[in-house]
């Protein structure tokens, strides 16, 4: 589909790179004649064109700017600087103009030229943005209605909404409210008074408030709200008690997207309009008391009406008055809080000194001052700043507007300090926390290895010789062995035992997750991926990877694991940025990895690096001299949830069990026993009939069963007609046999089990 491409696409790695499918980012190829040959899905998603369309066009009918147009001059000016970034507007099909970021690069190949446009919607940015300025600036100096006619109007422009309402408590429990400004297409509405039952500003009220955010459907769950697809709002709370005033509401008959989900800023606007209903009110309590001495309560009125007018320096918002030279003229509480400097100090400060001698940081703010003595408006700049009592850094997101005046300027800012110093650890935390969490939940016993076998003794062994090294250790053993157990064994008593071990179970996790899960992804990288994920092997950064079922990792990703194995490094998904761990890797399989290696199901080379150290867990039949050590502890560690004391255990039960070959080695002996202590009526052990009778005298030397896959796939088929090939549940097979339902199944795929119709 496109063009007839003058290069080898599928051998340029380079062009490649560029046009994969998954990236957040819209991404264009375009020849010298400004045609466009090749685009990823995410173009076609932004611009409401599809693949097709696109590669029939050419990158003037997206782009309207000046660019396309002078093309050939754009040209060479791109051939000379290689890259140009800048901000611009692209037509959607739907006739719209929408803001993006472009990234320009100039590639040749070849000798052929080509350019890479990269576009990033900045679309809720830009909202952001316009919301906060354009309210703020409406609404500066206002007070009373006034103000609340202005933030009602400005919002439904912003939002592009049909309606927006702000409203206060008429009863104590806030069931009825009374709107203060109320705006239906731009037009201001009489006031009126409801109750919130049935209607989503319920749950907004509710409580000590909550935000709201219904994209769509909310005539649905409101029939109240007939008419209104979508609605958004924020509780308003009183600046003094802190208790629930009102809210702002904002609604349209058609679904909100995200760009329109504002909540943060409408917090700000809240708290402002909070203080504006509490010095209403004291305007008229004062108004109330003026009929008993009128001369001095109107005197106290006016200080009052001044006092509270003048909410630039009680706002939440830092606010500043500067001259053209960055001298300080006057700041609010807000400001002096965030730049460490008292009241005294305002007259002598110039913004430029709260600037760190950093080239960036320097060319940052001259560049900002210089757009303001040109006139130009500079909106939502991040900035960084020392603050001047005690020199620590902070980060403040700016907006600055020269007076009508052109003696000063308007600057206000909000602190970001936490957001920016925060934001990448408590990522990585949230994703240790909730792995480890997850990780509590399950029982792992590992600090109690029962056996006085041979076998397992030279297992032991091998892990006290290996757990003081960094090598990457294989354990080999059918399921059930107890190869996680040895893990952690060997996990605890190594250099590393301070540090987690992260556990991956291969087999567990869909193959399409797998990547994601053992090296992370950004926000925005694939569909669905809602937020940054740390990876396994980041969280596993100075400690221990344990790779369960390492013979089920897919075949594409085999690759990447032996790229970490050797240098000890790899990419997020969505991130090209190169990750540096030390990591100790453990991995563990029942399946024949050279079997697979012939098959070309495992990679021979990643085979070599994961066998530097093999340890074979040896099966349960060949270590029936633990069964009755195991049969004591699993009694014990059953009988307080069961409820139930077990004393005797009779030889017989005990002959029964030796008898058994145990395909489900330990796992499905533990299954056993719990059933058993189940089953028991008193402190004697009783195993009833749920152990197999017709497999218990099969061995893997009989004449017609030679091999131990038939015999598993023997046992496997009795266990399955017992229960009517119900294979999960507490009556089901791999209940019965001591295994996950998901690795039973894969191995009854694996022996060819299927139930004949």
């Amino acid at each position: 589909m496109g063009r007839d491409i003058p290069i080898d696409v599928k051998k340029d790695l380079r062009l490649s790179h560029f046009t994969l499918e998954n990236l957040h980012e819209a991404v264009l190829w375009v020849d010298s004649s400004a045609a466009i040959f090749q685009v990823n899905d995410m173009a076609s998603r932004m611009s409401g064109y599809s693949k097709e369309e696109l590669l029939s066009m050419h990158i003037g009918q997206l782009n309207p700017s000046s660019e396309p147009a002078d093309f050939l001059n754009y040209w060479k000016k791109l051939k000379k600087d290689k890259k140009i970034i800048s901000e611009t507007h692209y037509k959607h099909k739907n006739g719209f103009l929408f803001d993006v970021e472009v990234s320009h690069n100039f590639i040749n190949v070849e000798e052929k030229e080509f350019a890479c446009i990269i576009l990033r919607d900045m679309r809720k940015k830009k909202m952001e943005e316009e919301l906060l300025r354009t309210v703020s600036e409406a609404t500066s100096g206002k007070v009373g209605q006034d103000f609340f006619v202005a933030l009602t109007e400005n919002v439904t422009t912003v939002l592009n909404v049909k309606t927006c309402l702000i409203t206060e408590c008429m009863d104590i429990e806030k069931t009825r409210l009374r709107t203060l400004s109320y705006t239906i297409n731009h037009h201001l509405k009489e006031n009126i008074e409801y109750s919130v039952e049935g209607t989503p500003c319920e749950i907004v009220m509710r409580g000590s408030g909550s935000n709201l955010f219904i994209p769509s459907g909310c005539d649905k769950t409101y029939p109240k709200e007939s008419g209104y697809e979508s609605y958004i709002a924020v509780p308003i709370y009183s600046p003094q008690t802190g208790e629930v005033l009102g809210h702002i509401a904002a609604l349209d008959d058609k679904p909100m997207n995200e760009t329109q989900n504002q909540t943060s800023i409408l917090k700000i606007f809240a708290a402002r309009a909070g203080s504006e209903i509490e010095r209403i009110k004291a305007q008229k309590k004062l108004e109330e008391t003026l009929k008993n001495d009128n001369i001095q309560l109107q005197l106290k009125l006016k200080e009052s009406e001044e006092r509270f007018r003048d909410l630039f320096e009680e706002a939440p918002i830092a606010y500043v008055h500067e001259g053209l030279d960055s001298k300080f003229i006057r700041a609010n509480k807000a400001a002096l809080k965030t730049l460490g400097i008292t009241k005294d100090e305002i007259a002598s400060t110039f913004g430029f000194s709260f600037i760190p001698d950093t080239p960036d940081a320097q060319r940052r703010v001259k560049e900002a001052f210089e757009s303001i003595g040109r006139g130009v408006d500079r909106g939502g700049i991040v900035l960084e700043l020392r603050r001047k009592d005690n020199g620590q850094p902070i980060w403040i997101q700016w907006w600055s507007k020269p007076d009508p005046s052109g003696q000063f300027t308007r600057t206000m800012f909000i602190d970001i300090t936490k957001q920016v110093l925060m934001e990448q650890e408590q990522t990585k935390l949230k994703a240790q926390n909730q792995y480890l969490q997850e990780e509590i939940k399950v029982n792992h016993n590992f600090d109690e290895i029962i056996s006085k076998s041979k076998k397992f003794h030279k297992v032991l062994i091998q892990v006290e010789q290996v757990a003081s090294t960094d090598a990457t250790v294989l354990i080999l053993g059918e399921s059930g062995t107890g190869k996680e157990l040895i893990a952690r064994a060997l996990h605890n008593i190594s250099k590393r035992s301070k540090r987690p071990l992260i556990k991956v179970n291969c087999a567990a996790l869909p193959a399409n997750l797998i990547e994601s899960e053992l090296f992370g992804h950004e926000k925005g990288a694939f569909t669905g991926a809602t937020e940054k994920k740390i990876g396994r092997f980041e969280l596993a950064d100075s400690g221990t990877i344990f790779l369960d079922e390492i013979g089920d990792l897919p075949i594409d990703l085999q690759a990447k694991l032996l790229r970490v194995l050797q240098e000890g490094e790899f990419e997020r998904l969505g991130n090209s940025k190169t990750i540096k761990v030390d990591v100790r890797v453990i991995a563990a399989t029942n399946r024949n990895l050279e079997q697979a290696i012939e098959k070309k199901e495992f990679r021979e080379d990643l085979y070599y690096r994961l066998n530097v150290f093999p340890i074979i867990s040896p099966p349960l039949r060949d270590r029936k001299e633990d069964i009755p050590l195991l049969v004591h502890h699993f009694c014990k560690k059953y009988e307080p949830k069961i409820g139930r004391r077990i004393s005797d255990i009779p030889q017989a039960t005990i002959d029964r069990l030796m008898s058994y070959h145990w395909p489900g080695n330990i796992r499905e002996l533990e299954n056993i026993i719990e059933r058993a202590l189940i089953l028991s009526s008193g402190e004697k052990l009783e195993i009833g009939e749920w152990l197999p009778q017709a497999s218990g005298n099969k061995t893997t030397t009989g004449k017609n069963r030679t091999r131990l896959e038939d015999v598993e796939k023997d046992h496997i088929l009795t266990i399955l007609d017992q229960t009517g090939w119900k294979v999960s549940g507490e009556k089901g097979a791999a209940r019965i046999l001591g295994l996950n339902p998901t690795t039973l199944e894969a191995r009854m795929k694996k022996l060819g089990i299927y139930r004949k119709k």
